[in-house]
């Protein structure tokens, strides 16, 4: 169960077979001794990360048979100026000269791809770090107290390796895809040597990084991602997020935390473990969480249609040449109703209408084709009683493929599709008449959170790519936009670059919500902060334009503007 026990045994992740996401109330120690050949490690309360070695297929069946609530992790991929932060009435609390606002007494968090801790934009001053508490998930060693895996760094083990001749041999974390870093140096970057040369938005913030390691290859082979592609697993996501939280009430200090990823796999409506828990820790005290609200909108990527009892409704996809794994659609259903589904291939063959049997499973393959379709009837989903059709398009045929969906039994008849996020899947693959609504990621669908779509502040124009809302159950998204087209951060090894999306726009509101934080908490002028009260914040002081009807699915309740949020107290 730790990394011992991994090495004892001989395991790593290549000899784990299978990841499941348990949910039980029994405690962990009464699993672990009823089935001592599995590993188990907690992520939150009465949710636990499951492992099946080569081997321990049988143990794994006695386990599905004695706990139901077993989910399969989805994955999740990453949605990657001085200017930006003058738009949005950030920049000027930070000279402000009544009581300025630089993030003093606050922690932004981040999980993420980890951080380059050596950038000048992270240390003080006195070249002393800024990062209190790295957590890299990849690298084996001495792992968090209460996790069972990877390695954490304090703020005194960082400092010893920047005064080194070879920092990352003392501490040898490193960000190998930048976007963590470059998130961070938006929300709290500060160049302290005097040039003046970069400034985030909170620079005076304290900053944790949790290091997600990267999605297993069986997992990625299952969702038809590359293997070198950035995916990581919802497991490890949540447990990145609790452990920020948990760090957080160790020190004492309010805490930011900033989400620049997600997914399509789920139903939109906030019923995922991910969102449920999000929700939950929006209640708590001097937390805040800000979430991207993905870069969907113009992909392609969903498709809704209204069925009658005993109709039916094709639905196209345009698959591209490039498309040479595959891909997954997922088909949801209002609660009410049943669907089946059959299929036709772009020469012709087709898959006749696959009865509708609670999770059943089935394989299909074309005599003049190598494709290979699974569909999946998930029914009753376990978290919120839908069905939910998986449908796996392996090795696809280039063309134009239908999906025909029938109205087995029907009251409401609203029913959507959604095909894996920018990515995971070629620009080229989408649905012929996509809806460009409800294109949020999750876990920004949460009903609680602050999600953050994008805008570019040099025009004021949408970024095409912002997510759009509202949520399947009509909850308003996103809450707002922020600058997220071409704004200005640290490159990896130097300098800098720009970037282009809603994790951007999430990142500023962050470095935004972070001074909030400071002039409510720190400053005593409102004691009690959660998300829920910063949301409402900085809805009654965002920014709206004559003529426009709000709350809208593009921009929610308006643009970020901090000195309105203040204001509206």
């Amino acid at each position: 169960m730790t990394d011992e026990f991994r090495q004892n045994n001989g395991l790593n992740n290549n000899l784990i077979i299978r990841d499941y996401m348990l949910q039980s109330l029994q405690p962990i120690e009464r699993i672990r001794a009823a089935y001592p050949s599995l590993i188990f490690e907690p992520i939150i309360n009465r949710l636990i990360h499951v492992e099946i070695p080569q081997g321990e297929e049988d143990a794994f069946e006695r386990l599905k048979n004695q706990e139901a609530f077993l989910t399969i992790p989805a994955l999740y991929g990453l949605y990657a100026t001085e200017e930006a932060l003058v738009q949005t009435n950030i920049a000027m609390f930070h000279n402000y000269p009544f009581a300025s606002l630089t993030g003093n007494g606050v922690i932004i968090g981040f999980v993420d791809t980890g951080i380059e801790y050596t950038n000048k934009l992270f240390q003080h001053a006195d070249h002393t770090t800024r990062i209190i508490r790295i957590w890299d998930q990849t690298l084996p060693g001495n792992s968090p107290s209460g996790y069972t895996y990877g390695t954490e760094y304090t703020a005194e083990a960082i400092n010893q390796a920047l005064i080194s001749e070879n920092p990352y041999e003392i501490v040898p974390t490193q960000d190998d895809v930048g976007h963590g870093t470059f998130l961070a140096g938006v929300a709290a970057g500060d160049d302290k040597t005097g040039t003046g040369e970069y400034r985030g938005g909170a620079p005076e913030a304290l900053i944790a990084m949790v290091k997600l390691r990267p999605a297993k290859a069986y997992l990625k082979e299952y969702y038809f991602i590359e293997v070198d592609d950035d995916a990581y697993e919802e497991n490890d996501f949540l447990t990145g997020v609790n452990y920020l939280v948990q760090m957080a009430t160790e020190f004492q200090m309010p805490l930011i935390i900033c989400i620049g990823m997600g997914d399509n796999a789920g139903a939109h409506d906030g019923s995922t473990i991910v969102e449920q828990y999000l929700d939950q820790i929006s209640l708590i005290k001097n937390i805040v969480v800000v979430v991207a609200a993905g870069n969907e909108a113009n992909s392609g990527h969903h498709f809704s249609g209204t069925l009658t009892e005993g109709a039916m409704q094709d639905i196209e996809i345009s698959v591209s040449q490039e498309e040479v794994r595959g891909f997954i659609a997922y088909l949801w259903t209002n609660i009410t109703d049943k669907v089946a589904v059959s299929i036709r291939s772009p020469i012709g063959q087709v898959i006749e209408r696959v009865p509708v049997i609670p999770q059943e499973v089935t394989s299909y393959t074309f005599g003049l084709e190598t494709t290979r379709i699974t569909i999946n009837y998930n029914y009753p989903n376990i978290q919120n009683g839908l069905q939910n059709t998986i449908i796996r398009f392996e090795k696809p045929t280039p063309g134009v493929w239908s999906v025909t969906v029938y109205g087995q039994e029907v009251t409401n008849g609203h029913y959507h599709m959604w095909l894996q996020r920018n990515e995971f899947i070629t620009e080229e693959t989408m649905f012929l008449r996509a809806e460009i609504l409800m294109t949020i990621a999750i876990p920004s669908t949460a009903e609680y959170v602050m999600t953050v779509g994008a805008y570019d502040y040099i025009d004021q124009s949408i970024y095409v790519g912002s997510g759009r809302g509202p949520t399947v159950n009509y909850i308003a998204k996103p809450e707002l936009i922020a600058p997220g087209v071409n704004v200005k951060g640290p490159l990896l090894g130097g300098g800098y670059t720009t970037y282009t999306g809603t994790s951007i726009a999430a990142a500023i509101t962050a470095s935004a919500a972070t001074l909030l934080m400071e002039w409510a908490v720190i400053q005593g002028n409102l004691q009690n902060m959660n998300t829920r009260i910063a949301r409402g914040i900085f809805i009654r002081g965002a920014t709206r334009r004559r003529g426009i009807e709000y709350p809208n699915p593009i921009e929610g309740y308006g643009r970020l503007d901090l000195r309105s949020a203040i204001a509206s107290l």
